[in-house]
């Protein structure tokens, strides 16, 4: 049982830090070469617009549910509105490139609309979550560890948790080494929340008796939220999820593999721990709460259409 958890945690977090590192990398680009005011530019005022931004920035970021955290993150710390970083957050691991094409080698042969819903209903979902998170919390902060460090054009020392400290520089080359600094501040302190994230969810893997979910594959209903916490719980990177759905379609109803694919990639318990992290946790209780009511209904929806 050790040896079994041991070795699925290996492969959650290897599997998911080289992501997480992307995306620690990106987020210490934008803070370093974009600035509030270019930023502010670039987001539509317009919220429909606005959150259609953030899926369209989510499909040029081939990152995992974790990797877009700390970019999301930034995003907020530039007074980027909420409805945009969700939209991001959410659409990025189910529309990226590196998603879309393991999608299409799983399904399209065997399944081919499950490959389209997941496409359509992941720009649905993400779309709506955003407007939604965006009324709910609107002009709230919802970050936490929220340092403000106002160092435009100077280098960054992030010496502490609470505490930073600013020096100015004149030589392009410093910009790399600030952008190693955020990178590295960013990193370690989202990869600690995945390890625990990890370490829980390799204990379920280990000891969750699959043929469990077998159960409750006869109604249509259950089978979906059977598979919406059975993705929750295994935690498995988007760029992957795909085979293991496709393992399961002799067994499930196609509502409820759609489901499994929509869910895991936007919330689940290892990125919980790193949301947890970021976010305050009202936002965080409030964000899995409406992902898992909208992503039942439109998994349902597949049954009437």
């Amino acid at each position: 049982m050790i040896h079994n958890i041991a070795i699925i945690f290996i492969s959650i977090f290897f599997e998911s830090l080289p992501f997480l590192l992307l995306g620690s990398l990106i987020s210490s680009v934008i803070e370093e070469y974009i600035t509030d005011e270019k930023l502010a530019k670039m987001i539509p005022k317009n919220v429909v617009l606005g959150t259609l931004t953030g899926i369209f920035l989510g499909f040029f970021i081939p990152a995992c549910d974790c990797a877009v955290i700390p970019v999301s993150k930034r995003l907020l710390k530039k007074k980027v509105p909420i409805n945009v970083a969700v939209s991001f957050m959410l659409a990025s691991p189910i529309i990226n490139p590196v998603v879309l094409l393991s999608t299409y080698y799983a399904f399209y042969n065997t399944n081919k609309d499950i490959f389209y819903f997941r496409i359509i209903f992941g720009i649905l979902i993400s779309f709506l979550v955003g407007i939604i998170m965006g009324i709910i919390f609107r002009k709230q902060n919802v970050i936490t560890n929220n340092i403000e460090c106002n160092c435009r054009d100077e280098l960054i020392d992030l010496e502490e948790e609470n505490h930073c400290h600013c020096h100015s520089h004149h030589h392009e080359e410093n910009k790399f080494v600030s952008i190693i600094k955020h990178a590295t501040y960013d990193l370690f302190e989202v990869v600690k929340y995945l390890m625990f994230g990890a370490l829980i969810a390799s204990i379920i893997q280990a000891g969750l008796n699959r043929s469990i979910l077998l159960i409750f594959n006869n109604n249509e209903a259950l089978s979906i939220i059977t598979l919406m916490i059975f993705a929750y719980l295994i935690s498995l990177c988007s760029t992957s999820d795909s085979f293991v759905g496709k393992s399961l379609l002799s067994s499930f109803t196609k509502s409820s593999i759609l489901a499994y694919l929509l869910l895991g990639p936007m919330i689940d318990i290892k990125n919980t721990f790193v949301l947890l992290g970021n976010y305050n946790k009202k936002f965080v209780l409030t964000l899995i709460s409406v992902i898992f009511i909208i992503v039942f209904i439109f998994s349902y929806m597949v049954v009437i259409i």
